[in-house]
């Protein structure tokens, strides 16, 4: 027969789970959800407007993620006088996303060895060194760190969002 140590002995382990388990399962109930941001149409249409009077660009939206690395959506107006100005990012990719207008995207340098590879394995078109695509509303172009580009013959208000990521 058991003796009653070890009986109240394991009575006691199993309270202490139970106890253990119960709170950890309340705390998971309790965990507030994480928050998703919305912006209206006529806060993303301010903050065009915002860019378009200031530098042609405006941060909409930055956070840190769980490295420490910022993320950001910026939002761009271009017109004629930024025609032509060659730029990269070094540190960061760019999701860009045409909301409006149209322009030619352009990718200068000699013509890439791999002109034409075709389609990434999500369907998405690649895109090499000497050329140049129209891009317009509903686009999307991915641009990774280094890579130099400029808009040209831009249909006004040639309009975009930078999800700018590590």
């Amino acid at each position: 027969m058991l003796s009653m140590r070890t009986v109240v002995v394991t009575a006691a382990v199993a309270v202490a789970f139970s106890a253990g388990w119960l709170a950890r399962a309340s705390a998971q109930q309790k965990a507030p959800a994480p928050l998703i941001t919305y912006f209206s149409h006529e806060k993303v249409d301010a903050s065009f407007a915002q860019a378009l009077a200031s530098t042609g660009s405006r941060d909409l939206f930055a956070r840190k993620d769980r490295q420490g690395r910022t993320w950001t959506i910026h939002s761009n107006s271009r017109g004629k006088a930024d025609e032509g100005t060659l730029h990269s990012h070094e540190d960061w990719t760019g999701v860009v996303v045409i909301m409006n207008g149209a322009a030619t995207f352009i990718t200068p340098g000699a013509a890439s060895t791999a002109r034409g590879a075709g389609e990434t394995s999500e369907g998405g078109q690649l895109i090499g060194a000497g050329e140049s695509h129209r891009v317009s509303k509903g686009d999307v172009v991915i641009i990774p760190p280094g890579a130099p580009h400029m808009y040209r013959n831009i249909e006004e208000p040639f309009r975009y969002l930078v999800v700018q990521t590590p």
